[in-house]
């Protein structure tokens, strides 16, 4: 309970939105809509998704960097 608990609080809304301006950005503001699609969960992902590799990126150019 307490790990799921975990990672949609670190998914849903961490990764979330940092990967949502970086969607809007890339796609110029066309991706992701409110209307795009009827499978919330797939937009949901793939945003969640951009945020995770955007941190890890952010994280690991921190390390590397000096």
């Amino acid at each position: 309970y307490v790990r799921t608990l975990v990672v949609e609080i670190l998914f849903g809304t961490v990764f979330y939105w940092v990967g949502w301006p970086v969607c809007k950005a890339i796609t110029f503001g066309r991706y992701p809509n409110s209307l795009a699609s009827s499978n919330g969960k797939n937009r949901y992902a793939i945003v969640s998704l951009m945020g995770v590799t955007v941190s890890l990126g952010i994280f690991l150019w921190f390390i590397y960097s000096g």
